[in-house]
């Protein structure tokens, strides 16, 4: 789990006559929220106060001065645990100084603009953007006017600093990370309740005591209608026995992955080829089973065709890569699965280990990308007369820490296999 480093926003606002604030946002190719709206801000200098740490990172970022001292304390937020980047961040609000013209200046932005509140959000509600939970929450609170402002922001317990227990990234689209036993570098996995007036559960995935009666709070107002499985590993399907008996709902899962968890998991239902399935509220959801092999066999992806959100389970990850481990997984078949997913008018990826990823098309991109470069690399360390997995992790993964290797292994057998299976070598 990374610690998280201490930063600094800005909540930049302007009456004319509506209020309006400045948002921004975050380049593409950002490690940390790339593709998210955001406000401006960033990491504390060594031994640098937040509020003035808050002022610089405005004047770099958008060229607006500001006095530190004119700065309100709005909250502070902590990015939840299971990302590989985390932020301790303070957030103030800033009236802008009249003559102060605010602009992206840097390349950490793409876009730039004057919005009202209330805008912004409904924004959010159509799923045209992505923003954080805090951005989201900042922008809800101004739609009310500045009025006690700072009161009515620190209202909720996560806006001081505690854990946020569910994280709503676009409507009805809520991210629950739970701990679980998985593997590094991820700690968490993530479980997905979609919907409005009905809910689908998809993955809850621990087996811990604790993080499943998180998941059972977090579930006690919501009428929730099936427990869904992406594929049969176990840091994505150890609570669904809990789940079931505690709720008395059906568990459904691919036809294959109904067979691996004979014995282990209770699934009462498989799913259909392409099975579609429509949620009742507002703004509605269609959601859309997809079969994706190739990291396992029964592997599955739920792809929301309204606003292109694809439940990627672990076809790919927000943090590290994806393990291919024969004879489970299979590579050629994985990348297939990859190219079906960027094929569909997909904007957005929800996975399991990790932040949700904008910009998604790209992000399915740069994993086919690395994929091949391995490949590339692989086959050119077999030509060199390298031939057992274990010579060829330590020509080709030098990027990754000895540790690490074992994993690395499995996807050069996988690699291998793809490559003798295209008679390649």
């Amino acid at each position: 789990m990374a610690s998280p480093r201490s930063a600094s926003a800005v909540i930049l606002v302007r009456e004319t006559p509506d209020l309006e604030v400045f948002w921004v946002r975050r380049a593409t190719q950002m490690m940390f929220q790339g593709g998210f709206y955001a406000f401006p801000g960033g990491q504390l200098d060594p031994n640098e106060d937040a509020k003035v740490c808050a002022a610089r990172e405005l004047l770099e970022e958008v060229g607006v001065r500001i006095d530190p001292v004119s700065l309100i304390d709005v909250g502070r937020w902590v990015t939840p645990a299971f990302a590989p980047r985390r932020f301790d961040t303070c957030f103030f609000l800033a009236k802008c100084p009249t003559g102060e013209e605010a602009r992206v200046i840097t390349d950490e932005h793409d876009f730039g603009e004057w919005i009202r509140p209330a805008d912004a959000v409904a924004k959010w509600r159509s799923g045209q953007i992505l923003m954080a939970p805090p951005v989201l929450h900042a922008l809800r609170c101004l739609s009310d006017g500045l009025g006690h402002i700072a009161d009515r922001m620190k209202a909720r317990p996560y806006v001081q600093g505690q854990p946020i227990p569910e994280i709503e990234m676009r409507p009805g689209i809520v991210l629950v990370p739970l701990r679980t036993p998985t593997l590094p570098p991820a700690t968490h996995t993530n479980c997905y309740i979609v919907g409005g007036d009905e809910v689908i559960v998809i993955d809850p995935a621990s087996p811990y005591a604790e993080e499943q009666a998180l998941l059972d709070r977090v579930l006690e107002t919501r009428n929730v209608r099936e427990i869904w499985l992406t594929h049969l590993h176990r840091d994505h399907v150890s609570g669904a026995n809990h789940l079931r008996e505690k709720l008395s709902v059906k568990i459904a899962a691919h036809p294959i992955t109904a067979r691996d968890l004979e014995g282990f998991i209770d699934v009462d239902r498989r799913f259909a080829e392409n099975e579609r399935l429509e949620l009742s509220g507002h703004p509605g959801w269609t959601l859309q089973i997809l079969h994706t092999p190739g990291h396992a066999r029964g592997h599955v992806c739920v792809f929301e065709a309204r606003n292109g959100s694809l439940i990627t389970g672990d076809l790919m990850a927000g943090l590290g890569t994806i393990v291919i481990d024969p004879p489970e997984g299979h590579m050629a078949t994985y990348f297939d699965s990859l190219r079906r997913m960027q094929a569909l008018p997909v904007t957005a990826l929800f996975p399991a280990h990790g932040p949700v990823m904008a910009n998604a098309k790209a992000k399915i991109q740069e994993y086919l990308d690395h994929r091949t470069d391995r490949e590339r690399n692989i086959l050119e360390a077999w030509l060199h007369g390298h031939r057992q997995p274990s010579a060829i992790v330590r020509e080709v993964y030098r990027d990754v820490a000895p540790a690490m290797y074992a994993l690395a292994e499995r996807s050069v057998i996988a690699h291998l296999e793809k490559l003798q299976e295209e008679k390649r070598i």
